[in-house]
Order: C-alpha cells, then sequence, then structure tokens
C-alpha cells in the first residue's frame, strides 16, 4: 500500500527552502553594488594624511584575532583606532612599531587604507573585495535551497512509492554532494580577481562533491545490505535475569509510551519503563507468537527508531491473535530476546 507523508514533510523544506533561495538571491543582488562601489574606490582620489604609530594590539575573540593599528594623526594630534586586514610579513601592520610614520588614506570620509614604506595594507573599512562576502554566502546557500525545495517534491511525488527499507540512499547521497559544494562554493569566493574566476572555481568543486556523495552512498549501501542479513542472529536463552533496551510496537495491552526496556530470564519477557526491571512491568503474553526478524523499514516502523537503534537496529515481528506486534532493539540484543520468547523446545 502507498505511504502517504505526513505534511510537514512536504510543508517544511518548501518554506525552509524558499527562504533559503531567498536569502540566496539578495546576495548575489548585492555583489553588483559592492563592485561597483570597490570600482568607485579604485578609481577615487583619496586625501592622504600623515600619521604615527602609537601601539599594535591584537584582539582575541573565540578562536579569530582582531588587528587593531593605533595611529595619531600628525598636525591634528586626533588618534585613530584602525582595525587592519590580511596578516603576513608583506603587511603594514606586522611590519610597523610604535613611532613609525604612516599615510593614512580618507576617502569618503573614513580611512580605507594605511602606507608605510611603500607597501599599502587596507583597512576593515576599505570596500576593496567587500562583494566576495555575500557572493560566497548566495553560493553556499544556492545547493542547501534548491536540495530543500527537491526534498519537499521527492516526499510528494516519490516517498509513497519509494522502496521499502532502512534508508533512502538517494535523497541522501544528493545531500551530501550538495552540501560539499555548497561549503566549497563559499570558500571559493576567496579566489580569482572577479565573478567569473570565482565562479570557475566552484563549478570545479561539482565533480569532487558528486563523487563524494556517489562514495557516501556505496559505504551506506554497504553498510545496511550488511545490517539487513539477521542470518546470523540465533535465539539464545538468558542465563539470568537482564534488561535490554527494547521498543513493543502494536495495539497491545503492553505496548506502552516510555517502556523502553524488555526484562528477560525473570519470567516472561516483561515491558517496562525501570532500569533495574523490578516495576512497572508489563508481561508479554506466552501466546505471543515469533513470525521473522527483519531490520527496519523506512516510513512503515515507527519514526524514532532509526534514531534510537542506528543502523543495527532489528524488529522482530511476532503475532498476538489478530494483532501485529513489532518489537524493536539492538542487534546484539536480538538473540537473547528471541530465546525468551521462543519455548525451549523451539531454542
Amino acid at each position: 500500500m502507498p505511504r502517504t507523508p505526513r505534511a510537514w514533510q512536504t510543508t517544511l523544506p518548501v518554506v525552509l527552502g524558499l527562504i533559503v533561495l531567498l536569502v540566496s538571491v539578495w546576495m548575489f543582488v548585492i555583489v553588483p553594488v559592492r563592485q561597483a562601489e570597490e570600482r568607485a574606490y579604485d578609481t577615487a582620489r583619496v586625501t592622504s594624511v600623515p600619521a604615527t604609530v602609537e601601539a599594535r594590539v591584537d584582539e582575541h575573540r573565540y578562536r579569530s584575532v582582531r588587528h587593531w593599528l593605533h595611529v595619531t594623526e600628525r598636525g591634528s594630534d586626533t588618534e585613530r583606532r584602525l582595525r587592519m586586514d590580511g596578516t603576513g610579513s608583506e603587511a603594514v601592520y606586522e611590519s610597523v612599531r610604535p613611532g613609525d610614520r604612516v599615510t593614512l588614506a580618507y576617502w569618503r570620509g573614513e580611512v580605507r587604507a594605511v602606507t608605510f614604506d611603500g607597501r599599502t595594507q587596507q583597512t576593515h573599512a576599505s570596500p576593496r573585495g567587500d562583494w566576495r562576502m555575500p557572493l560566497g554566502i548566495g553560493l553556499g546557500l544556492l545547493p542547501a535551497g534548491l536540495l530543500l525545495v527537491w526534498t519537499a517534491w521527492w516526499y510528494r511525488h516519490r516517498f509513497p512509492a519509494a522502496p521499502r527499507g532502512r534508508h533512502s540512499l538517494g535523497p541522501a547521497a544528493l545531500w551530501v554532494a550538495g552540501v560539499v559544494e555548497g561549503t566549497f562554493a563559499f570558500f571559493a569566493s576567496a579566489a580569482g580577481d572577479g565573478v567569473t574566476d570565482v565562479l570557475l572555481v566552484a563549478a570545479c568543486g561539482i565533480p569532487p562533491s558528486a563523487a563524494l556523495g556517489a562514495l557516501s552512498m556505496w559505504l551506506v549501501w554497504r553498510r545496511l545490505r550488511k545490517a539487513d542479513d539477521t542470518s546470523d542472529i540465533v535465539p539464545a536463552v538468558p542465563a539470568a535475569r537482564v534488561t535490554v533496551r527494547a521498543t513493543v510496537h502494536g495495539d497491545v495491552p503492553y505496548s506502552r509510551p516510555g517502556y523502553g526496556l524488555l526484562v528477560l530470564g525473570d519470567g516472561p519477557p516483561a515491558a517496562t519503563p525501570d532500569p533495574a526491571g523490578r516495576v512497572a512491568r508489563a508481561a508479554l503474553p506466552e501466546a505471543l507468537a515469533v513470525e521473522r526478524v527483519r531490520g527496519w523499514r523506512l516510513g512503515e516502523d515507527p519514526d524514532d527508531w532509526p534514531g534510537m537503534y542506528k543502523f543495527n537496529g532489528i524488529v522482530i515481528e511476532c503475532r498476538d491473535g489478530d494483532q501485529e506486534v513489532l518489537i524493536a532493539t539492538r542487534r546484539r540484543d536480538a538473540p537473547l530476546i528471541l530465546g525468551a520468547l521462543l519455548s525451549p523446545a523451539a531454542v
């Protein structure tokens, strides 16, 4: 029978995807504005003011460092605290010492650059290169926005008829490739001299991103295939009382919210929320018949089971009269549960 996706599975990705795409488009709109400002700065006649270096201050903020150059303009004794962009042996900030004379470049009322000994370093107020950050953000968000909208479409049109299994490998592989490419494109914004160079570098990340997506799909498929093989799960009778993680699901009185444990080896198996297994026990009936053991199925089993039991989750299908009863557990606990459910003769 076809599965019906929940409303949030189609609505939420569309809403988030459109928001992300709008932010991405807005970042792209900002780029030419920032480029025009950079061209105006490069062609403008700046005002040069001599100054004297008073101090260099490195301000540590979490994992980043801000470099501040304290100067005093000669003639007016005006003190300035300038945040410098860029570091390295060629940077003015790394070369000057207190008492050195530098030249400040003013444009539109702000200090945009500092020159010392023939070298010029831009301040944080400089518009040069300001187009790179919005371009990187726009390129980085674009794959995520498109994938969110595509995810909504997939849940609406492909999920109901998708093969039953532990995971939908195709969408997951696309998300891996999209996230990798978005990250690569974001950092590509620092490359080259213009937008064209950035786009070319970002495009170079598409093949390796696709390869990583395919590799992740293959690795997960191999792991899922191994996890789906339940031939090695053999019933084992508990030698003593033991409490294992397990969830009983079905329209039966012993399937209760919060009862995430099974007590084995102390009478009939019993569901309980008590880690010690001594109180609030809901015994499973002796008539409960084991039908088969399998892995969990995406879209059919409860949605929280994959998060609880990961790839190695095991589902024991049982029958209590006309009612189907599912018991989800970890792979390592499945033999003990089977041994407790089956009669000693069957074991």
